[in-house]
């Protein structure tokens, strides 16, 4: 369902023409779970049926840049949508925010490809935790846990308190980042599509 997602935000990006309005299904596409209105989904020019739906939606509502954090075993043989993923990666060449690309950043963690185990919870927490932070906080971000939800969606979920934790607005109070994670789940805004 994200690679979907990800080909909407790609389609959205390459066709900014929007004509009349329609209604259309995106079910099995994209499953966001958004009820469309008809005049949120223009009819576009951009694809062979001329219906853009999820993309055009997400445009008509302004959205931001998206960052993507994947994670997988190994690089070479577990990460499928590799080419598809760099594809949509945005180029410094292309200066502009989205200027062609989907993704504003992408960042990998490979768990076995090394001598350390490095997970999306460990992205999470390095580097872009301001940037996180700041997206989830200040930008009011949407977020989408995709994968085994054994283990994995409940360390990305205690990544993402530890980080939204040391916001100065949080002041260190994990009582008052999981009230946020929370919040974010009840509005939507933090989605689980995850299985064991």
């Amino acid at each position: 369902p994200f690679m979907g997602f990800l080909e909407h935000r790609q389609s959205q990006i390459a066709a900014m023409k929007d004509n009349t309005h329609a209604k259309a299904s995106v079910e099995g596409t994209w499953r966001g779970g958004y009820d469309l209105e008809e005049n949120e989904v223009p009819v576009t020019t951009s694809d062979g049926k001329g219906l853009n739906a999820a993309a055009d939606y997400r445009h008509s509502r302004g959205i931001g840049e998206v960052d993507l954090y994947f994670g997988c075993r190994h690089a070479d043989h577990d990460w499928l949508y590799e080419e598809e993923m760099l594809a949509m990666k945005q180029t410094e060449e292309e200066g502009e925010t989205n200027g062609g690309g989907v993704l504003a950043n992408l960042y990998t963690a490979f768990s076995r490809d090394g001598m350390d185990r490095v997970y999306v919870q460990d992205k999470i927490r390095g580097d872009a935790a301001e940037r996180f932070r700041s997206m989830v906080l200040d930008k009011k971000c949407s977020i989408y846990i995709c994968g085994d939800g054994n283990a994995m969606a409940r360390d990305v979920q205690d990544a993402i308190v530890e980080v939204l934790a040391e916001a100065k607005t949080i002041g260190g109070d994990t009582s008052k980042a999981k009230a946020v994670v929370e919040k974010m789940k009840a509005e939507n805004k933090l989605l689980l599509d995850i299985w064991s």
